[in-house]
């Protein structure tokens, strides 16, 4: 039997271990699928954000993961990981079980850095976790009036048209309650909103904050925040109400892997995500992104499991053809309008390429993306 261990219930974890069950089973192949996870619930990150807006409610945002092993046949052990032995090939968890593997898929994700900036920490609301969704809303729901910043202090971060389609949905939202006196600021490290997928997509952006009356700053780095003020090296913005955006590095538990020119990221070998030096070790999660020149989103993450998941199979089962890094497709929504952009990828020999451009826009966009994340969830509820 061949053993294979997936790390993490996120997006990573669970595409990665429901494909390789079900291609085992299908191939008749003697694979034992277990997936280990800190958490009784799988996350759908970006409702948090209609949490926060008061069109969803949290208990919308999870399933149990649990689930997953009625409904995709796959191991499911609820335990946290304390130790990743990549020598001897064995992985412990804090109720001191120790799981041995032939092949692992480290799908962990990424830890949020509150304090790498002066202010960051203490000031200041998100929604990038689920508390923290409910705690904006219920500042978004007292506020009457004034100064919204939303704040970048680098990229990239998970999501990255998240600031943009947010202060969209915040003029919507404002409007909608009768409020008309709210300034709305997203004040970015980028040279445009979303520039890093496209001119197409950032232009997209750039005509709808102009109908939402929310205005772009770009900042060349940050100072300190203060109780009302945003102070970066060439700006300071006044706010009464902020809206963070965390920064990311590579989970704890996976430092020793951190890659020697960008220790936020993990060393990582393309184009299947391998570990280098352990050919039967993948990294499949945020922090294994950029080194490969992809973005931090959940469609990305979904592509790479794919591709390691299908690359563990042609070792298994020699043959097996090995995925490529299929299209992307990136949808987003905001004041009555939304838009789906596409990113194609080619291996380069060291790096994906992307190539981005916006497909269409319509306000369908909208439906289409939140009847997307209800029905993945939908799928893990008995």
């Amino acid at each position: 039997m061949t053993k294979v261990l997936v790390l993490g219930g996120g997006t990573a974890g669970l595409v990665a271990a429901r494909y390789l069950k079900a291609e085992a089973d299908r191939l008749k192949l003697d694979i034992d699928v277990t997936m280990i996870t800190a958490s009784e619930r799988h996350y759908m990150p970006p409702l948090f954000m209609e949490v926060a807006l008061g069109s969803a409610e949290g208990h919308e945002t999870w399933a149990p993961i649990k689930n997953a092993e009625k409904v995709y046949g796959f191991k499911v052990e609820l335990d946290k990981v304390t130790e990743i032995d990549l020598d001897n090939r064995k992985v412990k968890t804090e109720s001191g079980k120790v799981y041995d593997y032939d092949y692992l898929v480290l799908g962990l994700g990424v830890k949020y850095v509150w304090d790498k900036y002066k202010g960051l920490a203490e000031y200041g609301y998100h929604n990038y976790t689920l508390e923290g969704a409910l705690k904006l809303r219920k500042a978004l729901s007292e506020f009457k009036g004034g100064k919204i910043v939303i704040y970048v202090p680098e990229v990239p971060h998970r999501c990255g048209i998240y600031p943009f389609e947010m202060s969209l949905n915040l003029r919507s939202y404002f409007e909608h309650r009768g409020i008309e006196d709210v300034e709305i600021k997203v004040v970015h490290p980028g040279e445009a909103p979303a520039k890093a997928l496209n001119k197409t997509v950032s232009k997209f952006f750039e005509r709808e904050m102009g109908k939402a009356r929310a205005e772009f700053v770009h900042h060349d780095g940050h100072v300190e925040i203060t109780p009302n003020k945003v102070v970066t090296k060439n700006a300071e913005v006044d706010y009464d109400l902020l809206i963070k955006v965390p920064p990311i590095a590579i989970p704890d538990i996976m430092s020793f892997m951190a890659d020697d020119k960008d220790p936020r990221w993990a060393k990582v070998k393309g184009p299947d995500f391998r570990y280098p030096g352990y050919d039967e070790v993948y990294v499949v999660s945020e922090a294994s992104m950029p080194p490969l020149g992809l973005l931090t989103a959940g469609v990305p993450l979904h592509n790479a499991a794919i591709v390691s998941a299908t690359s563990i199979l042609h070792q298994i089962h020699g043959g097996f053809p090995v995925a490529e890094y299929a299209p992307t497709m990136c949808l987003g929504h905001g004041y009555n309008t939304g838009f789906a952009g596409n990113c194609e990828y080619k291996w380069n020999g060291s790096k994906y390429e992307r190539h981005c451009y916006l497909l269409f826009k319509s306000p369908l966009v909208r439906l289409m993306k939140d009847s997307f994340y209800r029905g993945w969830l939908d799928s893990l509820r008995l």
